[in-house]
């Protein structure tokens, strides 16, 4: 039988990663896709990789004289958990994710802004972490901040993302409910992130753009007003600093 309190710790990790403290900014801006992270990368001065660990990969450079760190925090709950948990033990205070979603509202299409204000579990990795009438939170100042800006370069809504493991049990019987909780968004991500940052007691905010809708069945993952709001989230995020 087991013994020890817990096998691995993110503190554990990070030292086995040559991380130091100190080593991460105070903020930080987390993609799940390598390729956004990569277009944060562009708008640091002198950025430095912190590591890369199974296909993460981080770096820590400085805007307008703050320290920043941009990195591809997950694609789905569970790699979400516990690279936010790390990115907390690394000592960031404050956590940004730019991240994708499905629209649940007939008027949402590829390309439009969601600025999550509330965040609805559905995921089995936060199960690990919290009670199951845990409710995350985000930060009140981050989040109108994120609204500010979103809505000078794009349609934003502002709402509460519902966060799922099975992308392809997405049926009404499932999604209806949810919406009934007021969900206008779906993604797979949202809630550990802003779990696991709630634990540790770090501001926290996302900021989503649509991919696809859920009530209009459009499919946006390969549109030009896709990659486009991609390109306008990783440039104006930093208007947050």
């Amino acid at each position: 039988m087991m013994q020890r309190d817990v096998h691995l710790h993110a503190q554990g990790l990070l030292g086995s990663l040559q991380f130091k403290p100190g080593d991460f900014g105070e903020i930080g801006i987390i993609s799940g896709q390598m390729q956004r992270a990569q277009r944060c990368l562009q708008y640091l001065e002198n950025p430095v990789k912190n590591f890369t660990f199974l296909g993460y990969t981080f770096w820590t450079g400085t805007y307008k004289g703050k320290k920043v760190t941009v990195g591809n925090g997950g694609f789905f709950a569970p790699d979400s958990a516990f690279v936010t948990e790390i990115l907390c033990v690394g000592g960031i205070q404050q956590l940004i994710r730019l991240g994708s979603c499905g629209g649940l509202k007939q008027e949402m299409t590829t390309g439009d802004f969601v600025v999550v204000d509330k965040v609805i579990r559905g995921d089995g990795a936060t199960r690990y972490y919290v009670e199951d009438n845990f409710i995350p939170q985000v930060d009140k100042g981050l989040t109108k901040g994120l609204v500010e800006i979103f809505k000078k370069v794009g349609t934003v809504y502002q709402g509460a993302c519902w966060t799922t493991d099975a992308m392809f049990r997405e049926t009404k019987e499932i999604v209806n409910p949810y919406i009934e909780k007021g969900a206008i968004c779906v993604d797979m991500v949202t809630s550990p992130f802003v779990t696991v940052a709630n634990i540790y007691k770090r501001k926290v905010a996302a900021v989503l753009v649509i991919s696809d809708n859920l009530i209009t069945g459009e499919m946006g993952f390969a549109d030009f007003r896709l990659f486009e709001a991609e390109e306008k989230m990783t440039k104006e995020v930093f208007g947050i600093i």
